[in-house]
């Protein structure tokens, strides 16, 4: 594989794996030099480093380049703070965390990194941007939602200064990413913050950006996926938890039996109370039935995990639908990205399609435990389920996220998916969970979406104090949300300005309660 390299022009090393070519370290230099470098070849690799002194893990630089459309980075630039008041909630919201492995980000520094040269063909950097970290950053944000693989290496860490962000760059990606609205509101939040000067510079910067369009990357094909090779007798133990749900269960597990892959073990974790359970019985597939009296979403699945013997673990929930090729699709799926976690889609009848974002395939910043594959020894390093999730929401979130910090490559494929009926009855309605949904408080006048005490202790464990604070915020003016009429629009705003000292109130005692599950969770009393 040839690697090509970009260097600062003062450097004087030797570099025996393709071209060097000098060039400053500016927007408009790099495109220009890149450019160049794609003219003389648009195949194999792309090294840019501006330092003088080449990273010692660089002679094991031809590993990174096995597999296309990657961008592997040694430094990051600094996190956009700015993203945390429009996008509080993500995994890529995530700090950059050091460590000596792998792991996923956006956030390249162009000063380090080595990129797939067919990822360059397409707008590589944005001239409207002030800082070479700003254009790099967006570049790459965009590189994630297109596809791109974008990893965080020790092969090429090098003890380099941490590039800043400007703020008219960080108010650029928010406008870009969230739009106008999000970027205003941004703005707002930072004059109500006190940051009134950076507030009022960041309006006039964005009235002087009002008609700017994103140049747009071309999105990955990434069509031959399900001819990638599959493991050799691979052993997938599916896991199941049920509460009272006995229709939608059997269903499913007549459409296990079709699969195209068999499971090597299906384990069916029954929490329906004794008097109420059913016989669960399925000929030719492996099927294990575990009983507990005590219903909980994690001491069920924890159960399940204690039992599974396979090389993978496939989590499904009992009202799901699915298809032949799942576990296959699966598979296929980790295999062709040389994944660790395969994340599929969840759909719900009536809902319509996903957001675009969703419909690509691409490095997940979600996990869903009613479609998700994991490698069996990634997630013995990660940990099983959090119990303080037991009977709350968050908890495949929660599992996501450890397995993400953990460094697993983590991708959701969109064209992998199930039906999921939410069903009615059992579940985590069980525990008074989820009688309020998104969806009911964007068509319900009298609904309120608030947070749910987990989801402020998932926070408490994943979010910094702003990212926390500004969650709150998203939550108390999506009260005033909903779809439909001027009228319905005018309702429901009245109704939640005149429920809002309540819900104020329900948002404080729900965080109190959060904060001391988590104090007592970080002194092993959870």
């Amino acid at each position: 594989m040839t690697v090509d390299l970009i260097a600062n022009t003062a450097w004087q090393g030797e570099w025996a794996l393709g071209q060097v070519y000098k060039s400053e370290f500016s927007i408009p230099a790099l495109k220009r030099v890149v450019n160049k470098v794609l003219e003389q070849s648009d195949t194999g690799y792309l090294y840019l480093y501006k330092g003088d002194i080449l990273p010692e893990g660089i002679v094991s630089i031809l590993k990174c380049t096995e597999r296309p459309n990657r961008v592997y980075c040694g430094n990051c630039v600094a996190f956009p703070d700015l993203l945390s008041y429009s996008v509080p909630l993500s995994f890529f919201n995530f700090k950059p965390f050091g460590g000596t492995e792998e792991f996923s980000t956006w956030l390249v520094s162009l000063e380090n990194c080595l990129i797939d040269k067919s990822l360059l063909k397409s707008n590589f950097l944005d001239t409207r941007f002030d800082s070479l970290a700003g254009a790099g950053a967006w570049w790459s944000f965009q590189q994630l939602f297109s596809g791109a693989i974008i990893r965080s290496t020790p092969i090429l860490r090098h003890q380099q200064e941490i590039q800043p962000i400007p703020l008219s760059d960080q108010l650029r990606i928010v406008r870009y990413f969230m739009g106008h609205k999000w970027a205003f509101w941004t703005c707002l939040r930072l004059i109500m913050t006190g940051k009134c000067f950076s507030g009022f510079r960041g309006i006039r910067t964005l009235l002087k950006m009002k008609s700017d369009q994103p140049l747009l990357v071309s999105t990955i094909d990434f069509s031959g996926w399900r001819k990638a090779n599959l493991p050799s007798s691979p052993k997938v133990s599916i896991l199941i938890p049920t509460v009272d749900r006995y229709p939608y269960l059997f269903k499913m597990l007549e459409q296990l039996k079709l699969q195209t892959l068999k499971p090597f073990e299906i384990l069916v974790i029954d929490q329906t109370q004794e008097e109420s359970r059913r016989a669960i019985a399925l000929d030719e597939v492996p099927l294990r039935v575990l009983t507990m009296d005590e219903t909980g979403q994690c001491r069920s699945r924890n159960l399940g995990l204690q039992h599974a013997t396979g090389e993978y673990i496939l989590f499904l929930d009992d009202d799901d639908e699915v298809y032949p090729e799942l576990i296959e699709d699966h598979l296929r799926n980790i295999a062709y990205f040389n994944a660790d976690v395969s994340c599929g889609l969840c759909q719900e009848p009536g809902i319509g399609e996903a957001p675009v974002r969703f419909r690509m395939i691409r490095m997940a910043d979600i996990f869903s435990t009613n479609n998700g594959m994991v490698k069996r020894n990634v997630l013995e390093h990660a940990g099983s389920f959090d119990m303080a999730y037991d009977r709350g929401q968050k908890a495949d979130g929660d599992l996501g996220a450890r397995l993400y910090r953990s460094g697993a490559l983590m991708v959701i494929n969109p064209e992998i998916k199930v039906l999921h009926h939410r069903a009615p009855s059992g579940g985590l309605r069980k525990h008074n969970v989820r009688k309020v949904t998104y969806a009911s408080s964007r068509t319900t006048v009298t609904h309120f979406r608030l947070p749910h005490v987990t989801e402020l202790y998932f926070n408490l464990k994943n979010l910094d104090a702003v990212q926390q604070r500004e969650y709150l915020w998203h939550s108390i003016v999506g009260t005033f949300s909903i779809r439909g009429s001027i009228l319905m629009k005018l309702t429901k705003v009245v109704w939640a300005f005149l429920c809002l000292p309540g819900n104020l109130l329900e948002i404080r005692r729900r965080s109190a309660m959060a904060s001391r599950i988590y104090s007592e969770a970080s002194t092993g009393y959870v």
